[in-house]
């Protein structure tokens, strides 16, 4: 019963671990950090498309853009 939350724990943290990866890279285009550091101060800003207090949808797009910006940018790692 504990083990799908910690999964999903898990596969957070690796997403986190993955984009610091991305952003810290010599490789990754300037263009692809910005992107990355644009969308976490959306997520961590007050202003949104939809509102937190509208119930789960509003904290579903911040994670869906997220997840989104992380898998986008992990494309860019490595490439010239």
């Amino acid at each position: 019963m504990n083990e799908p939350q910690t999964s999903v724990l898990n596969r957070l943290l690796e997403m986190g671990r993955r984009a610091i990866n991305v952003f810290r890279s010599p490789q990754t285009p300037l263009y692809v950090k910005l992107l990355l550091a644009g969308g976490l101060v959306y997520i961590l800003s007050p202003w949104d498309i939809i509102p937190e207090w509208v119930p789960v949808v509003g904290i579903l797009d911040d994670i869906a853009l997220g997840a989104l910006l992380i898998a986008w940018a992990a494309g860019y790692q490595g490439k010239r």
